[in-house]
């Protein structure tokens, strides 16, 4: 997997991280019609799962939509990746872990939207503009749109965030959240005004990281809707060990991680 720059992160000579912003903020911006935009089949729960939840049980219209979803007709050789998962053409990926996906959701409580876009290394299969097009028209009108952003390691999530940031969407609130399990593997944990080196010329100022609290019992949820991705897990190094670990880390650091941006000025 690709490494960004190196981010900031604390190291023993250095004083811990100012508290984060207390996440009431947050928490009033989540409800209404809430899109949370997914490169893949299992990014949108890993990172957010708790949230989602939370946000479900309180009334919020919480949509998954992952991206990248692959296409299920594809007859392409499956990837190195999905190779090691066991599949061997880019479709029979699609069918099993957009079931997955299904599956996960249905525990959050979360709908579900695939886009028919290839993921790395497949075939894209649509222009920028066109997946950007798509983006738009599924987020169109929503309370708040969620879009990954750190650590951006990944080429497919930080071309994915910075075309949706550059062109912008119809909605109401953007906000970026830490992606896992990148940000427990790498350590990378965003402090208070972190912008991944993507998106340091589409942001202007600083970002503030907040957490959304969740209590034990979003967190066991989560844990289950992560298990949906079975042929994922081990290979993540997400065994039932590590899957507790993460999620015991994320929780001791406050909860999920979520940076608002500013509204754009209207005209």
């Amino acid at each position: 997997m690709p490494m960004s720059p190196t981010l900031q992160t604390p190291t023993s000579n250095q004083s811990p991280p100012p508290p984060f912003r207390p996440v009431e903020a947050a928490e009033q911006r989540l409800s209404g019609r809430v899109v949370v935009v997914s490169p893949h089949l299992d990014d949108a729960v890993m990172s957010l799962g708790a949230t989602i939840a939370q946000c479900v049980r309180a009334g919020t219209d919480v949509v998954v939509l992952t991206v990248f979803a692959y296409i299920p007709s594809s007859e392409a050789r499956a990837g190195p990746w999905d190779t090691s998962c066991g599949y061997s053409t880019e479709g029979q990926a699609a069918r099993a872990r957009r079931e997955e996906d299904r599956r996960a959701c249905l525990v959050l409580g979360a709908k579900r939207r695939w886009l028919d876009f290839g993921a790395e290394p497949y075939e894209r299969r649509g222009s920028q503009e066109e997946i950007w097009s798509a983006v738009d028209a599924e987020t169109r009108g929503a309370d708040a749109v969620l879009l990954p952003g750190y650590p951006l390691t990944h080429p497919d999530h930080s071309e994915l965030s910075e075309l949706l940031l550059r062109k912008g969407l119809s909605c109401g609130a953007v906000a970026l959240y830490a992606e896992q399990p990148y940000r427990f593997w790498q350590r990378k944990t965003p402090l208070v005004s972190s912008i991944a080196p993507p998106l340091q010329d589409l942001i202007e100022g600083s970002l503030t990281w907040s957490r959304v609290l969740t209590d034990s019992e979003y967190r066991r949820i989560k844990r289950r809707a992560v298990q949906s991705y079975r042929s994922q897990l081990r290979h993540l190094g997400l065994g039932p060990f590590g899957l507790r670990r993460m999620i015991w880390h994320e929780a001791a650091q406050g909860g999920e991680a979520l940076a608002w941006l500013p509204r754009r000025a209207e005209g």
